[in-house]
């Protein structure tokens, strides 16, 4: 604290009387400014929070481990509830240095904070402002003038609490610059942790390319970053990681690669194909990068991997492809509806596959296919009815078996041997396809399914079951930043899990699907437990969950799904922030619907 401040508080509090609030300074450097990053790891600056509207902003500082500030979670909900229309912006500040973006998030979606969260890149605000705990607040004026900065209330103490709060620091402060008036409590003593300010831990010891970094790119980059593949650009080389160093550090930092969302919890087990780097492998990285992105000795390096030709089917050869009857044309521009594509399969008997493998034949304007099974014949499917033909209006009438999106584990599966997936005698597939027009030029797209079938039938069926929130109870009033939805779903029967996967359009913010029991008189929600939580939700990569230990959930539990939906501008995928958003097919409308993958617990006799 400087020593003018420092003399300014003693002097308030000893007098406890009123003063004139204190201009903030912005550094005239924009590369000194504080830098806020939301959980879309987009930056921004504290005046780009103040609007035509805005009368005030509380800058309430969180911490993702500090108990005081979780307990104060519900509170500064409450007040953001009673003083938002009346044009006061609260922002969560996360500044602590161990804090990053993911950790935020996963904060932030579960105190349920309804106001942006935001991380404070070296603590620049912080310090800008002399904040020194969590939840420390300072409320600010659209002039940039401090008129208070403290605790919230005076139930927390450093030594113990009270039932309930006797001052109302924060919420007397707002309601006194509202009305034009001096704040008579300008400052008070933040309770709650201290703001950590340490340096990030650093890896230990000199890092090489060859011998530290290599077999870190190789295991979870190449993947997507080589030829022919969907990365933006090839990690194949010291060369290509060299100068791409500088992003690389970024965005495992934020967490945003590898790209990984979903959150188990532990209780439940792990997830397959957990994509996310550990701590140590970042610092590994990020001490690369800083230490000079050095080569080292090319004997160090890790064995080469290997990849599969692309037009090599990744389940192996399979038994029988079935295409499109013929290619579909894909103009240059343009909004399409769905299209739907009818496949005869001309099956005399039941057939099982233990893996399928959609493939886009054009993956550049192919959003994602989802493969049904029909009664065979000749009816048609187009546009919206056709999707509530083939869905039902509660999805039971959906009989959809594998699908297609963008960095999903499920677009190529194999299951285990004592597993398959049925398709009835005298089928048809239907392809259900969202077409996005690449906007360079017309091309055409001819998509395939491929199957390997097993010899018997297995001691196992697969099932899948897609939950959708219904139409007529969709709507996302404009601007909302946090707007949520529930939806409640049910098994009829005792089921295993294998598999979870939410779907959204551009809205959507987070998800979470819990396990609850409620009170038979009351209905009330008396106990509830988490089962997944993607904190952020990434619409480019829709991912399926699969849990390593298969959940049982009993027939007739309520599980509950959560989607919070951000139609504010602060999120960059977000089309257009003034419209009330509607369930649509199109991705500049919305959609809220959960798909399980699953098997009975007790197959039924045949």
């Amino acid at each position: 604290m400087t020593m003018r401040l420092a003399v300014f508080c003693s002097l308030l509090l000893a007098a406890g009387t009123a003063t004139a609030a204190e201009q903030i300074v912005l550094p005239k450097k924009l590369s000194e400014r504080p830098q806020l990053k939301t959980i879309y790891s987009s930056v921004h600056q504290l005046t780009d929070f103040v609007q035509k509207d805005t009368k005030a902003v509380a800058c309430i500082f969180m911490g993702t481990v500090c108990p005081v500030a979780q307990q104060y979670a519900p509170r500064l909900a409450e007040l953001h509830e009673e003083y938002k229309k009346q044009g006061v912006q609260f922002l969560a500040i996360y500044s602590n240095s161990e804090d990053h973006v993911m950790s935020m998030a996963t904060h932030a979606h579960d105190a349920d904070l309804p106001y942006p969260a935001l991380l404070d890149f070296k603590h620049r605000l912080a310090d800008l402002l002399e904040a020194r705990r969590t939840p420390e607040v300072v409320l600010i004026d659209a002039k940039l003038r401090k008129h208070y900065q403290g605790a919230i209330d005076d139930q927390f103490t450093k030594r113990g609490r009270r039932a309930a709060a006797n001052r109302h620091y924060l919420k007397d402060a707002i309601d006194q610059v509202l009305a034009g008036k001096e704040v008579t409590t300008a400052i008070t003593d933040g309770n709650g942790c201290p703001i950590e300010r340490q340096e990030p831990l650093a890896a230990e010891g000199p890092i090489t390319y060859f011998r530290d970094v290599a077999p870190l790119i190789q295991n979870n980059c190449l993947v997507c970053h080589r030829d022919g593949e969907v990365g933006p650009f090839e990690l194949a080389s010291y060369e290509d990681v060299y100068y791409a160093a500088t992003r690389i550090a970024e965005v495992v930092v934020e967490r945003r690669m590898p790209p990984w969302h979903g959150q188990l919890n532990p209780k439940f087990g792990k997830l397959h194909n957990d994509k996310r780097l550990t701590d140590r492998e970042i610092r590994t990285i990020v001490g690369w990068v800083k230490g000079g992105a050095k080569k080292g000795d090319p004997n160090d390096a890790p064995d080469p991997i290997h990849f599969p030709p692309r037009d090599q089917w990744k389940i192996g050869k399979p038994d029988f492809v079935y295409k499109m009857p013929k290619p579909f044309a894909v103009p240059k521009t343009g909004t399409l509806d769905y299209q739907f594509f009818r496949v005869k399969m001309n099956l005399k008997e039941d057939r099982w596959f233990n893996a399928v493998e959609v493939r886009p034949g054009n993956a550049e304007v192919v959003h994602h296919v989802a493969m049904h099974v029909v009664k065979s014949g000749n009816r048609e499917y187009s546009g919206f009815t056709g999707m509530s033909e083939l869905y039902g209006f509660s999805t039971d009438s959906a009989h959809l078996i594998n699908d297609y999106v963008p960095g999903d584990t499920y677009n190529a599966k194999i299951y285990p041997a004592h597993q398959a997936v049925r398709i009835p005698k005298g089928s048809d597939l239907i392809y259900e396809l969202h077409y996005t027009p690449n906007n360079r030029e017309a091309t055409t797209d001819q998509s395939m399914v491929a199957f390997r079938w097993a010899d018997k039938p297995p001691k196992e069926e697969i099932l899948t079951k897609v939950f959708r929130k219904p139409i007529g109870r969709f709507r996302i009033p404009p601007h909302h930043p946090h707007y949520r939805m529930e939806d409640a779903y049910y098994f009829r029967q005792d089921v295993y899990l294998d598999a979870i996967r939410p779907h959204f359009h551009y809205r959507g913010k987070s998800f979470r699907v819990e396990v609850i029991e409620r009170d038979e008189d009351t209905d009330k929600i008396i106990k509830r437990e988490t089962v997944i939580a993607v904190p952020v939700f990434d619409p480019d990569w829709q991912r399926t969950y699969e849990l390593e230990t298969p959940l049982l959930v009993k027939a007739g539990t309520e599980i509950l799904a959560t989607g919070i939906f951000d139609n504010s501008s602060l999120n960059p995928s977000n089309p257009d922030p003034s419209q009330t958003v509607l369930w649509g097919q199109q991705t500049a409308d919305e959609m809220f619907s959960t798909r399980f993958k699953y098997r009975l617990a007790e197959p039924a006799q045949k």
